[in-house]
Formats: C-alpha cells, sequence, structure tokens
C-alpha cells in the first residue's frame, strides 16, 4: 500500500531527502552535495546534472538505509533554493550552468532595469526591489552576453522545477518561486505585462505558475529507473526553500513568525496580503498556500559567511578535524567561544 512521503531540499550546499510516514513522523533521512563554482567574481553557478545526481542517489541511499519498499513511496515532493535560472531547450537539456541566487553578475542588467520601469512600481507589483540576485537580471544577461544560448531557450527553470521536469517531463513552476524572479505579480498571480515588456523577457520561456499544491504529474518510468522507485508515483509540486521552511516552521496562520538560519538568513511572517514597506527594505514572497503570503526581511550571507571563515582562515582547524575525525565547525565553536562577546569590536561585514 502506497503511504510514504519522500521529499527532496535542493538546497546551496546540497541535496537532503528525506521520508516520512502519514503522521508526518520522519523515518529516514540522506544528503548527498555538490559543488558551488566561481568561475569569476560576483559569479556563482552549478550544475543541474549534479542537481539530478543527488536526487536519484539521495533517493537509493534512503530507501537502503529505511529498507522501505519502493511500492510504499506515494508521492514526492520539493523544497528548492530560489531566485535561480537555468536555460533549457524544447527537450529540457540544460544549455549551460544554472545561475544561482548567489550570484550578482547582473547589476549591469538591474540599471537598464530600473531606467525602463521604477522601482516603486516593481517593488509594488512584485514585492522586490530591483536587484541582480533576482531571476530577472539573470535572464537578461544571458539574453545580452550569451544571444545563441537565449535563443535557443526554451523554458527558464528553477533547480526544483528541473527535477520536476526529470520527473514528469512537464515545465512548471509555483507560486512561490515565481515570487522570486522580479517578474511575477504577486497579487494577479501572472507574469507582469508591465515587467516583461520593461525588462524584454518574452513570457513564453517562463514555465506556467501554479500552487504549490499542484500534482505535476506521475513519475516516468525512467527517471523511476534511476531513483529505485515504482512508476506512478505523484510528484507534487512544492515550493521554494523559503516558503517552505515558513510551513516547517509552522508558520501557516496570520500573525505567526519564524527566524531562518542557512546559507542566508531571514525573519518572516505569515500574512493574507502583502506587506509594502515605504522605504522598500522588506519585500513578500508567496507562500506555500495558495491565499498567503510571506513578508520577510534577510541577510544574504550568513552560514555561507562561516563557510567562508573555515574555508580561508580556520585552514588549521580543518587539518586537525580531519585528523582527529572531529566536526571543524565544533573547533570553531570552542575557539570563538574563548573570546568575550563583542570580539574587541572586531566587525565583519557579511556581503
Amino acid at each position: 500500500m502506497r503511504k510514504l512521503i519522500l521529499a527532496h531540499d535542493i538546497g546551496t550546499t546540497g541535496n537532503k531527502a528525506t521520508l516520512y510516514n502519514p503522521q508526518g513522523e520522519l523515518l529516514a533521512s540522506s544528503f548527498h552535495p555538490y559543488p558551488t563554482y566561481y568561475p569569476r567574481p560576483n559569479w556563482a553557478e552549478q550544475d543541474p546534472a549534479d542537481w539530478w545526481e543527488a536526487v536519484y542517489k539521495s533517493t537509493q541511499k534512503l530507501l537502503k538505509k529505511s529498507k522501505v519498499s519502493p511500492r510504499e513511496v506515494f508521492c514526492i515532493s520539493f523544497s528548492g533554493q530560489m531566485m535561480g535560472c537555468l536555460p533549457v531547450d524544447k527537450k529540457g537539456r540544460p544549455l549551460r550552468r544554472a545561475i544561482i541566487w548567489a550570484d550578482q553578475r547582473g547589476e549591469p542588467q538591474a540599471e537598464i532595469f530600473r531606467q525602463k520601469i521604477s522601482e516603486s512600481e516593481v517593488y509594488k507589483i512584485t514585492g522586490h526591489r530591483i536587484s541582480p540576485t533576482y531571476s530577472a537580471c539573470k535572464i537578461m544577461w544571458i539574453k545580452e552576453n550569451e544571444p545563441e544560448v537565449f535563443k535557443n531557450t526554451y523554458k527558464i527553470l528553477h533547480a526544483k522545477d528541473y527535477i520536476i521536469f526529470k520527473l514528469t517531463g512537464r515545465f512548471l513552476t509555483d507560486y512561490s518561486d515565481a515570487s522570486g524572479m522580479n517578474l511575477f505579480d504577486l497579487s494577479k498571480k501572472k507574469w507582469s505585462e508591465p515587467i516583461l515588456k520593461a525588462t524584454n523577457i518574452p513570457q513564453e520561456i517562463l514555465p506556467e505558475p501554479c500552487s504549490s499544491l499542484e500534482v505535476a504529474g506521475k513519475l516516468l518510468s525512467k527517471a523511476a529507473k534511476e531513483m529505485g522507485l515504482s512508476s506512478g508515483v505523484s510528484v507534487v509540486v512544492g515550493g521554494g526553500d523559503g516558503p517552505c521552511a515558513s510551513c516547517g516552521a509552522g508558520v501557516v496562520e496570520e500573525g505567526s513568525w519564524y527566524t531562518y538560519l542557512g546559507s542566508s538568513a531571514w525573519i518572516a511572517i505569515a500574512k493574507k496580503e502583502p506587506v509594502y514597506d515605504p522605504k522598500m527594505r522588506t519585500f513578500t514572497f508567496h507562500h506555500l498556500h495558495p491565499k498567503m503570503y510571506m513578508p520577510a526581511g534577510t541577510m544574504q550571507a550568513a552560514g555561507a559567511s562561516y563557510q567562508w571563515l573555515k574555508d580561508n582562515i580556520c585552514k588549521l582547524e580543518k587539518e586537525f578535524a580531519q585528523r582527529a575525525e572531529v566536526d571543524v565547525y565544533d573547533l570553531m565553536e570552542i575557539k570563538a567561544s574563548s573570546v568575550s562577546p563583542g570580539s574587541e569590536n572586531l566587525l565583519f561585514l557579511p556581503y
């Protein structure tokens, strides 16, 4: 009898696969890492082939670890890193590496964006200021700098959307991921015509937006074989990692809030309407709930700063941790705790 829920969180550092029963109890989890490439300053890219490998290998590992029959898996759903840009052709084949959320190469395109439409209007429509962090400027960058790629682009996908295509053959995104593109009209739940006109991005290359709760389709036999599952499993669209974290924290009713700490960090609430700050300091994503929103304030580099510290400053700690077979972050915590709060007025700017 099919009854178990398989979930994949396609994050910045890797994919985490989890298996739950109908009561919401975690049965098992597995993690498969993948690299991020930084070919130039302010560039950040990932290979979608690494995402797919992480998904099918973590699924195989999860099934083996849990000793669960593949026939018990009822559905698959997703959480995924947001604000990316992966151009694919008509057959869903990637045309280049994905430009991920951390990439800032689109600053010149952001300036062009601001010249074509006021930032206050974009903020009112999308819930966000104009920024190279969002997908729109990344798409504009590809159009300007890689015309051959853009010419052959059939759809622009996010991480989870690419995996959903691999599983079902459909090109979809959900409202929450769409709301992180600087292109989506929050109130109308559709791509904004004024913004598409200003950015000169054709609507046909954007995937169809839908509710996070929608079933994208049934698991194709080829994908099922690679993952170690039986075909016919329902694939649910899911959402962006921020709104998914909101639901995971229980923030599903108006007025509740939470704090998230990961590669980036934010504080968010649940509201029935978008929240607009007169100074545009906060922003609003769409919630996983089809009638709710997720206003938030963020810091782009939180845990990523800690990882940078580990890789660039704490090299001796890394070597010792490997020899002693302990977690390098535990050693870093011990070292940090030896310094009084305030770190003798040392400041670190996480930008």
